[in-house]
């Protein structure tokens, strides 16, 4: 087995980094949101769901039931300020987050372990408090690793979200070859629509705000399929916790 590279950034040096750290993660529940992709994980050869005879709120629940229920996923998100790339499961979280003029970081979440390697223009936004090009590697209980670990949303496994504000449901539309039921919701002027797979199970497959460039767009694909997260074992560096 390899051994680990491992160093150790003193406690002292975190001061107030996290606090530089402009980056914000993008919340997701059934008011708000945000990939750049249409929906792609449904196949047309698969039976009618039904879904689209109960409810908005109900099917809302129901497909947001069932991505969690397919154990992974893949989420890409597309926002005017954040581009990401990542899969998903309740322990295991491996892609990339462009916070675009903030910089980039890679993330591996397994278990409780986090590593994140954070590129220079973000290691300049943290006034290089933590070093660039290495992985930091820690818990939740380091600040700024559990902000950077914030974009993996893995809360949609253990707590699927239910709908808070009305929606309201659409007749069934092709969304890029597939059957989709479209739920509307209108806060402020603007409208997001989540696109529910009328075939086969009922994930929800895609989140359409394209009226919104700062709620962005998310796309769900690769359910079920193994996240794969692999935990770097060089170039690591220890975050201590606080």
């Amino acid at each position: 087995m390899t051994t680990p590279t491992v160093r150790r950034v003193p406690l002292a040096v975190l001061a107030g980094a996290t606090a530089l750290l402009t980056v914000t993660a993008c919340s997701q529940d059934s008011t708000g949101t945000s990939t750049p992709e249409r929906p792609t994980s449904t196949s047309r050869a698969d039976p009618a769901n039904g879904i689209e005879l109960l409810p908005a709120d109900t099917i809302y629940a129901k497909a947001t039931q069932a991505n969690a229920q397919a154990g992974s996923f893949r989420e890409r998100v597309n926002r005017t300020d954040t581009v990401s790339d990542l899969r998903l499961s309740a322990t295991e979280c491996t892609g990339t987050v462009d916070k675009k003029q903030h910089g980039r970081f890679e993330i591996v979440i397994k278990g409780s372990d986090i590593f994140a390697r954070i590129d220079q223009t973000l290691a300049k936004e943290l006034d290089h408090r933590v070093p660039a090009a290495q992985w930091l590697r820690g818990t939740r209980d380091n600040a700024l690793l559990k902000a950077l670990a914030s974009y993996c949303h893995q809360e949609q496994f253990t707590h699927p979200g239910t709908a808070s504000t009305p929606l309201t449901k659409k007749a069934i539309r092709e969304t890029a070859g597939h059957r989709t039921v479209p739920l509307d919701l209108i806060a402020g002027g603007n409208t997001v629509t989540y696109l529910v797979s009328a075939d086969g199970p009922a994930h929800l497959l895609a989140v359409d705000s394209s009226n919104n460039d700062e709620a962005g767009d998310i796309t769900y694909s690769d359910f079920g399929k193994p996240v794969g997260a692999v935990t770097p074992t060089t170039d690591v560096v220890d975050i201590p916790s606080r």
